[in-house]
């Protein structure tokens, strides 16, 4: 028995036992704080709960970052703000002393453990940040062999890897060295256009489609270089990501792409334009990465991990352009991902094949009963109706054909950013004003930002020109033709959408809903986003309850009980 955890950002915990994954949560949906740097208690009392077990039970605990070999990283931050003393003054950056208490917090990792969740701790052990994803990818994967490409912000002291997998064995390629950071140069970007860097780049991502990439000539020659071997570079004295991320941006940067946009600020095409540039020289950067990473190892599936496999735009392009037969991405690609990584390897190094954990799904945090959702209920003094699953598939899919928005929660929460069926608001993806009205009830989001569509697996073919299945919406496909005028609320500006796709082995209660959906329209289709507003996704039923009641949403389905809206919410502007 295996605990995996992280304390750094999207801190998480993940419980491996027997060659099986036995919950996984980031502790931002306990603490409710998006994206927190944290040691994960709550989430790791989570894992062992859902084990039945104590801390002292576990036989290792891995963690994925060898803090001593923080050097590097630490020397480039310092030297930025050497370069702008004022950084030391800026509010909201990360400072020097909150970085160093992070890293000094795993130097006293079993002591903190001891001390704040249980005594007789045994000795973590710390692993290579990189090769952890690799292995929350590979050794969950359905693949005996791979190539397997990480690309994030940074490691310890890298920002790239390049691995082969075989069995249970990952075998170290190539890495990139810092400050040549393609995640850092897509954060850096993103807060050149007003937005929050480490938090905003799928609206960047959003943004590019209605861009054209008029800026990715300057972009390629003065600031992402590409280079033989599968390598790039960075030019940090035109950009650098530790002053993008407080708000500085030397001269020569601006000369060349004009005034950073402030977040006040209305977006105007140039905006547009530096957002589809940016995007499209990610694009070309992580292309010639995987194609120096296909001649090296021959391989006929990829395997993709680290932040920058969030971009589905581009895992789009990959899938399409470098030849592999199956590309696969796990649900937490990011730095939650890495504490289940982390587990997973250390298991893979001491029992070898017996070791792998296949991941039939990402359903892996807290499930509540009826119990407890009548309770959360009660306390806000709503009353329910308890329907049979027929009943409620029916009557479900009637309110939402009738433009009704529906609260969904169900059964285990989700692993990773994604809301994929049992923590949703769902809606009909057919009516033309759906975004528009989601985002005045709910989301209070910009009005380019797409909304992903959940489709029956065995259906998806009909509207989504799909190569293989995509349970996790982790790529972009095209719409159909003949398609794009039945899915306008799913249909991004570029004709594209980010799909999720259902089958009944993974989720029976979301496909019968799909499917009683389905018998209605001739549609098998919903809009699907995530169950919060301007918060981590919801975990349990009181969660669920105060956000329901924080909206304007008709519907809250908790299980079998549907609640209905008695009143609006007596605040305006509810939701933002």
């Amino acid at each position: 028995m295996v605990l995996g955890l992280s304390n750094m950002r999207d801190a998480a915990a993940a419980l491996v036992s027997d060659g099986r994954i036995v919950a996984a949560a980031e502790e931002e949906r306990f603490v409710r704080r998006k994206h927190v740097t944290a040691l994960p208690v709550q989430a790791m009392c989570y894992c062992l709960h859902e084990a039945g077990v104590a801390l002292r039970d576990v036989e290792a605990i891995a963690v994925p970052w060898k803090y001593w070999q923080v050097g590097r990283r630490a020397r480039l931050a310092l030297t930025a703000m050497i370069r702008s003393p004022q950084l030391f003054r800026v509010k909201g950056t990360r400072s020097l002393e909150r970085v160093s208490r992070e890293w000094l917090e795993l130097f006293r990792l079993r002591e903190e453990l001891t001390r704040r969740v249980d005594a007789g701790v045994i000795q973590p052990v710390f692993l290579d940040h990189h090769v952890c994803h690799a292995a929350s990818s590979f050794l969950v994967s359905p693949f005996e062999r791979s190539a397997i490409l990480v690309v994030d912000g940074a490691s310890e002291a890298d920002t790239t890897l390049m691995a082969t997998g075989e069995g249970s064995r990952i075998t170290v390629l190539d890495r990139t060295p810092l400050p040549h950071s393609l995640g850092q140069f897509y954060a850096a970007m993103t807060a050149f256009l007003g937005f929050r860097p480490d938090q905003d780049e799928y609206i960047v991502m959003g943004l590019a489609s209605s861009g054209e990439p008029t800026f990715a000539p300057a972009l390629r020659q003065n600031i992402v270089r590409l280079l033989s071997r599968g390598r790039f570079e960075v030019n940090v004295r035109l950009l650098d990501f530790h002053l993008a991320r407080a708000g500085f941006f030397v001269e020569g940067f601006v000369r060349l792409f004009g005034a950073p946009r402030r977040s006040t600020d209305e977006i105007t095409q140039r905006h547009r334009d530096l957002a589809a540039s940016a995007q499209v020289v990610l694009e070309e950067t992580l292309l010639h990465l995987g194609r120096h990473l296909r001649s090296l190892t021959q391989a006929e599936s990829l395997c993709l991990a680290g932040g920058v496999a969030y971009n589905c735009v581009a895992n789009g392009r990959l899938r399409a352009e470098l030849g592999f037969k199956e590309v696969y991405v796990p649900p937490a690609a990011g730095d939650s991902g890495a504490a289940l990584g982390a587990a997973l390897w250390w298991t893979a190094r001491r029992e070898g094949e017996a070791g792998r954990c296949r991941l039939p799904d990402a359903y892996l945090g807290p499930q509540f009963d009826e119990a407890a959702c009548r309770a959360a209920l009660s306390q806000a003094g709503l009353l329910a109706e308890s329907l049979t699953d027929a009943q409620l598939y029916e009557r479900v899919a009637a309110e939402l054909t009738r433009g009704r928005l529906v609260f969904w929660y169900q059964g285990r929460m989700e692993w990773g950013p994604r809301a994929l069926g049992n923590r949703s608001l769902l809606a009909d993806p057919r009516r033309e004003d759906m975004r528009e009205l989601i985002n005045s009830k709910v989301k209070c989001r910009e009005s380019f930002r797409p909304f992903a569509p959940s489709v029956l697996a065995d259906r998806a073919q009909e509207f989504f020109e799909l190569p293989a299945p995509s349970p996790y919406m982790q790529f972009t496909v095209r719409v159909k033709a003949s398609a794009k005028g039945l899915l306008p609320a799913v249909t991004h500006v570029d004709g594209t959408a980010r799909v999720q796709t259902v089958t009944r082995e993974t989720n029976q209660r979301f496909y019968d809903l799909l499917a009683a959906f389905g018998r209605l329209t001739g549609v098998p289709v919903l809009l699907n986003t995530s169950f919060n507003v301007q918060e981590p996704i919801v975990c349990t039923p009181e969660d669920a309850v105060r956000c329901f009641q924080r909206t304007q949403v008709e519907w809250l389905v908790l299980g079998n009980l549907l609640v209905g809206r008695s009143s609006p919410p007596a605040i305006s502007n509810h939701a933002c």
